[in-house]
């Protein structure tokens, strides 16, 4: 297994792991059932898989291409999905005339950040998984 891979994986079950906490929290916690969103914090120790005994770790084109396709995939799904999700969520509640609460956007957009990076890790592990020549 690679950097990218472990970088994958970690994007993967961090993001997966954010959404359930905050999923499991939300009917005895409410909307501060959101604080299970700073799981996500812990992307960020993700450049230390980049890293090789005080080196960068080398990747060759192979990896920055399933990176870039990764990331496409990541952020255009999560894209797409929070526009339909707002758009549906714009016509639940103007057609029921209320107010959108300010909590259930922050929960719809923590929510396509997390999806954003489990589909980016998922994808990524696929594609290594699909190359029987990785590394």
């Amino acid at each position: 297994m690679n950097a990218l891979e472990k970088v994958a994986w970690t994007e993967l079950v961090v993001s997966v792991l954010a959404i359930v906490v905050v999923l499991a929290l939300y009917p005895w916690l409410g909307g501060a059932a959101m604080g299970g969103f700073g799981l996500l914090g812990l992307l960020g120790v993700t450049p230390i898989f980049m890293r090789k005994r005080g080196s960068q770790v080398a990747s060759d084109e192979r990896d920055q291409q399933i990176e870039r396709q990764a990331s496409w995939r990541g952020f255009g799904t999560a894209w797409m999905l929070m526009v339909c999700s707002l758009a549906a969520i714009m016509m639940w509640h103007s057609h029921h005339q209320r107010d959108i609460s300010p909590g259930l956007l922050s929960m719809v957009i923590w929510i396509q950040f997390a999806f954003c990076y489990a589909i980016k890790g998922a994808s990524s592990l696929i594609q290594y998984r699909g190359n029987h020549r990785a590394a």
